[in-house]
């Protein structure tokens, strides 16, 4: 199998009665992206994809429907203010079950409220405000940036973050300030994407930031 051959699939709960503020929604795609990762109990699924492009797909639910996918979730339930995200281990898409591949990805565009504050020396997933994404693929974006950066931890770093609540938080930085912020050192990797969705290929569209 190939790298480019798997999906993660990343769940975020759409609740049209509250809905969560698009960056908590982003971030909880994100936590929720790596924590699968950090809970996993063997490779097998994980070993080429997470060497590879790691391919994410953030679909949308209503809460009753939410509610039953979270419950088989190896990520647990993210929640982020009124957020949740939950993810699962990556797949081919033909194996993936069809309760998943039936959500919906396109189209996922939660309100522009106020994100709760983040947890002081927590990550901060900057994402490229000039590119207008939807929630969904800005939630894929920073999933991206946030294992990028968990990635570069060394395991005792990586545990600490975990078992410290896994917090992050994503801000928004548009043109000279996003460039500027991702040559800082001590910046996460630039994630820059293929294009297969929503913007031109080799955009570059998130970072974790230096921690101040």
């Amino acid at each position: 199998m190939q790298p480019s051959d798997t999906v993660q699939p990343i769940v975020l709960l759409v609740d049209k009665e509250d809905p969560a503020a698009h960056l908590d929604a982003v971030a909880a795609a994100a936590v929720a992206s790596v924590s699968a990762y950090a809970r996993r109990t063997e490779d097998t699924a994980w070993e080429n994809w997470v060497f590879g492009r790691f391919t994410k797909s953030v679909r949308r639910a209503g809460p009753k429907v939410f509610e039953k996918m979270a419950a088989s979730a190896p990520s647990g339930t993210v929640v982020v203010g009124r957020a949740k995200a939950v993810a699962f281990e990556p797949v081919t898409y033909e194996e993936m079950p069809g309760k998943l591949r039936g959500l919906q990805v396109s189209g996922t565009h939660l309100p522009d409220d106020a994100p709760v504050p983040g947890t002081p020396g927590a990550p901060v997933i900057v994402v490229n405000e000039d590119l207008e994404m939807s929630t969904g693929k800005a939630g894929a974006q920073a999933a991206h940036a946030l294992l990028a950066w968990y990635l570069t931890l060394s395991g005792e770093e990586r545990t600490a973050w975990y078992d410290g609540g896994h917090p992050a938080s994503v801000r928004l930085a548009a043109g000279t300030e996003f460039t500027a912020l991702a040559k800082d050192p001590g910046a996460g990797p630039l994630i820059v994407d293929a294009g297969m969705t929503e913007i031109a290929p080799n955009t570059a569209t998130a970072f974790v930031a230096a921690a101040g």
